[in-house]
């Protein structure tokens, strides 16, 4: 698939939302809603304890754009892979395979979740708040790591669902492997020394959420004290496009292995 019949595609999606705008709109302001009281709630947490494992108010703002901003990126072109269990189920997705398109970037192209725009510009907003209020010792080699850092991000978190919903071509039943990884992202809301070696080890080594936010974030604040040593943020970009390429032939391994509705 070229990159103009991609952007094709996902300009026929838009178009499609676009007629129902009042529930477009009205999908937009619930999450704005949403977003402002998990944000209040970390206020209140914050602004309670002063602190939450070395990091104030600012910086944990800064993490919580980080992971918003990455997986609204990220889950507008993967978050189709949850409509997966449901096309193999009903034998939908078997259309994708006849046609002399890549099947991964058809799917993301046609399901673009353009409702992800809303989360886009309040992590915008919020990160530039952010950045704003924090004392970093900005260079060009740092600015140009935080966009390295973002789109290594992004790509994370594009990974995760992606493999979750290769997960589908063989025992079909996947939605409760989405709820799971959404529950273990929230654990990234919050710098990951609160929790004890383990679960940063989880985060860091299995589910590799951490590099969404902690480690570059640490790298950008100069933070220590981490299980790992500081530089290990510097390797977030990285981290992203291999988790990437993996979840990638992963899922291209289940197409080739996929035997249809009936098989």
């Amino acid at each position: 698939m070229t990159i103009g019949l991609f952007w094709h595609y996902v300009k026929l999606r838009i178009r499609e939302r676009m007629e129902y705008r009042g529930a477009f709109l009205i999908g937009l302001l619930a999450q704005g809603l949403a977003y402002v009281a998990d944000f209040t709630v970390i206020w209140i947490l914050v602004h309670r304890f002063g602190t939450l494992g070395g990091w104030d108010w600012e910086e944990i703002a800064f993490l919580y754009a980080l992971n918003l901003m990455s997986y609204a990126i990220g889950a507008a072109f993967a978050y189709s892979q949850t409509e997966l269990e449901g096309m193999v189920q009903k034998g939908t997705f078997d259309g994708l395979l006849v046609r002399p398109v890549n099947p991964y970037l058809s799917l993301a192209a046609q399901q673009f979740n353009i409702g992800y725009i809303g989360h886009i510009a309040i992590a915008a907003a919020i990160l530039t708040w952010a950045l704003g209020n924090l004392a970093i010792d900005w260079s060009v080699a740092s600015a140009i790591f935080l966009v390295l850092a973002l789109i290594g991000a992004s790509l994370l978190q594009a990974a995760v669902l992606t493999l979750l919903g290769a997960w589908s071509f063989t025992f079909v039943r996947a939605t409760f492997l989405f709820g799971f990884a959404g529950t273990l992202r929230t654990f990234i809301t919050y710098p990951i020394t609160i929790y004890g070696a383990a679960i940063q080890i989880v985060l860091t080594a299995i589910v590799p959420f951490a590099f969404v936010n902690f480690y570059p974030a640490s790298v950008l604040l100069d933070k220590e004290g981490q299980l790992l040593p500081g530089w290990i943020g510097w390797l977030t970009p990285v981290v992203g496009a291999v988790a990437f390429s993996g979840a990638y032939r992963v899922w291209m391994r289940g197409v080739n292995r996929y035997q249809g509705a009936g098989g």
